[in-house]
């Protein structure tokens, strides 16, 4: 079976405050590669009905929907071949799902 080009570890989310996202980083043959998701996108996953969340509510949301944010990185980071980092994930990336 072939090897993900992004790889992840779980638990490893951080809240940055500047950017009002959850911070996470990947594993790739070439090395780290950073990721954001942002809170909006973050409350659109744990309630679609929320309009914003505030950053320990949006570390829980990251903590239990961590494997399904790793899926969209993954799909984001080849869509995008790379890109600049950090990549960002909003709530636009999760309509593909």
């Amino acid at each position: 079976m072939a090897q993900p080009s992004v790889r992840f570890e779980g638990g490893s989310g951080i809240w940055v405050a500047e950017r009002e996202s959850v911070g996470f980083v990947g594993t790739t043959d070439l090395g780290e590669v950073e990721f954001l998701i942002t809170a909006d996108a973050l409350a659109e996953l744990i309630d679609p009905a929320l309009d914003g969340i505030d950053p320990e509510t949006a570390m829980e949301g990251f903590e239990e929907h961590e494997d399904e944010i790793h899926h969209i990185a993954r799909r984001e980071f080849v869509r995008r071949l790379g890109g600049e980092p950090p990549i960002l994930l909003t709530s636009a990336d999760l309509d593909d799902q």
